[in-house]
């Protein structure tokens, strides 16, 4: 992952998350800011918001997920 990737990540307890299996948890879509290998942790802008996620919940959005990132841009 790089910086300016869009990446998806599951839902922290504060956004969505809370009560929820794993299975069950949201995925959210936002945009990778800053990565490296030896901290483990993501910071990714989501909502104009800056969050710190553990590299684990964090993957690099597909095909899909940009067209559905992009539509919701052109929306707002």
């Amino acid at each position: 992952m790089n910086a300016g990737d869009v990446v998806r990540f599951e839902a922290p307890h504060w956004l969505g998350g809370a009560g929820l299996s794993e299975m069950e948890r949201p995925w959210l879509i936002g945009l990778l800011i800053e990565y490296h290998t030896w901290e483990k942790i993501a910071t990714i802008m989501y909502q104009e918001e800056v969050l710190r996620i553990p590299a684990y919940k964090v993957q690099k959005a597909g095909k899909k997920d940009q067209l559905n990132f992009d539509n919701h841009a052109k929306d707002s």
